[in-house]
């Protein structure tokens, strides 16, 4: 028996979410579907991170196990070829012998996308969501009373099935991007970026943590965020931010050393879906 692991990419915005569903189209799915087909048996795929319904990922962890003795690039190409196009395997390699991503995960980097301006660009429908003009220097001193480890019950969703809500972000960086999303003739136009990494996240964390801090960005005074967050209190916190502008930006993983080159940059060989 061999364990193969996955880096895998995909636009989440026509899928129910990672996690397979009976009668709905998932990633975990489409892969598991085209893994029996080349396995010619069935195949569960484990993944690092159940992203929810519309949320993208450009670097997703997830391993399978077979008995079919194929070099891990075979298996790249082959998924390639046989899942929807929205769906991107990067880099496929051996593993420890039963690897679980979601186990062996020492982190996970989160990026959300706000854009402020008159129009929301169509190449970013999918992949942003659309505000008003934001004070993003009040954002970042809002931000700052969430670094570190804390109980966030606050921002996790009511559903969340977690048996502790402590939880350690490491990171959480606001920045403004201008310049290709500048419409000529009307007001200047800008893209936040929203960079959050932690040792795990509970569910729906993110989007709450990005829907309070747009909260502070129409002006809440920041000390108030330390008072949501020893709250404890949902109904304090922002709305949940829309799932289209979440993408997994990698997910960090005890195979680092076999996924990645001399040069820190992933191995990609994914220059088209034939090779």
């Amino acid at each position: 028996m061999f364990t193969i692991a996955l880096v895998i990419a995909y636009d989440g915005s026509g899928f129910s979410g990672w996690q397979r569903q009976a009668g709905e189209l998932t990633v975990q799915g489409c892969l598991e579907d085209a893994l029996c087909r080349i396995n010619n048996a069935p195949t569960e795929l484990r993944g690092a991170s159940r992203t929810d319904a519309g949320v993208h990922a450009e670097y997703q962890i997830a391993a399978f196990d077979t008995e079919r003795p194929y070099d891990p690039e075979r298996f790249r190409i082959a998924l390639n070829a046989l899942t929807p196009p929205e769906i991107m395997i990067r880099h496929a390699c051996y593993a420890p012998s039963g690897f679980n991503p979601r186990f062996e995960s020492r982190g996970k980097h989160y990026r959300y996308l706000l854009f402020e301006g008159k129009y929301l660009p169509p190449s970013l429908l999918r992949h942003a969501a659309h505000v008003r003009p934001l004070d993003v220097e009040n954002m970042r001193r809002a931000a700052s009373y969430l670094i570190g480890e804390h109980d966030f019950s606050a921002f996790r969703a009511s559903d969340c099935q977690a048996k502790s809500p402590v939880r350690t972000i490491t990171r959480l960086d606001i920045e403004t991007i201008s310049g290709p999303y500048v419409y000529p003739c009307f007001e200047r136009d800008a893209l936040i970026q929203i960079d959050v990494e932690g040792t795990a996240f509970l569910k729906q964390m993110v989007r709450i943590i990005v829907g309070t801090l747009i909260d502070f960005g129409l002006g809440r005074a920041p000390e108030d965020m330390a008072h949501i967050l020893a709250s404890g209190k949902r109904a304090l916190a922002g709305q949940t931010a829309p799932a289209d502008g979440l993408t997994l930006v990698r997910s960090f993983s005890s195979l680092d050393d076999l996924i990645f080159g001399a040069d820190g940059v992933v191995r990609d060989r994914a220059i088209n879906r034939e090779g």
